[in-house]
């Protein structure tokens, strides 16, 4: 079985019938599921955004490397998550805002989108409504079936990408010592990052390839995120 995504507890899928009358209560604090979170997936093209206070790294788990964002100096703290729940950053990542849903295939024919079992928003009482009367999706589901579907696009998008540098044998494990106000330090290992010597020692038949594929500007924005370390201490 595989393992439940970071902050789901167990994938429900979102029935006409079953879910007829369920709501989306709103949250004050949105964002409190994932206060405890020290690194966060992410997605090639929120890069560009993300870049300006996160560190973008890479983790290699079973020969598939996949992006994160940094977000905390130590695990089980986040720096970007206030007291209130909310998001003190510039970009919120787009795995926080697709939640409590996620995307299901039955075939390859037929998706689903299901819900976080746990989440306690999902109710009857109050909040926009996920179905019509007539078991239609209404406007909340529609956004929602929206967002899940071009999430599930910049991740394939995304896992082309690392699938790309890893091919071409761009990523180097780094070391990471990050430094609080206070004094405090948090040293991390077994992260990638895109090195720049073996990046620009690329064939000019390879770098016109990168750029053709939309890819350099990725890796420009996460080289330039990795002057970010020093924010997350100064947040902490």
């Amino acid at each position: 079985m595989a393992p439940l995504p970071l902050f789901y507890s167990s994938i429900i899928v979102l029935d006409r019938n079953e879910h007829r009358e369920a709501r989306i209560a709103p949250s004050e604090a949105p964002y409190a599921f994932a206060s405890g979170a020290h690194v966060l997936p992410a997605l090639m093209p929120e890069f560009a955004v993300a870049c300006r206070d996160m560190p973008i790294l890479f983790l290699d788990e079973a020969g598939l490397v996949s992006p994160l964002f940094m977000v905390g100096m130590r695990p089980g703290e986040s720096c970007f998550v206030n007291g209130e729940g909310r998001w003190r950053g510039q970009h919120a990542p787009a795995y926080l805002r697709r939640y409590p849903f996620v995307g299901g295939e039955v075939s390859a024919e037929q998706q689903v989108i299901c819900v976080d079992g746990g989440f306690s928003g999902l109710q009857n009482e109050q909040g926009e409504r996920l179905f019509t009367e007539e078991g239609e999706p209404a406007e909340a589901l529609q956004r929602v079936i929206t967002f899940v579907g071009e999430y599930a696009d910049a991740a394939k998008a995304t896992a082309a990408f690392t699938a790309e540098l890893k091919t071409l044998d761009l990523f180097h494990t780094i070391n990471i010592d990050i430094r609080s106000a206070s004094g405090a330090s948090s040293s991390f290992s077994g992260f990638m990052a895109v090195s720049e010597e073996r990046l620009n020692a690329l064939s000019d038949e390879i770098w016109l390839d990168l750029r053709r594929k939309g890819y350099l500007a990725p890796i420009h924005a996460h080289l330039i995120s990795l002057a970010n370390f020093a924010l997350l201490g100064e947040r902490s």
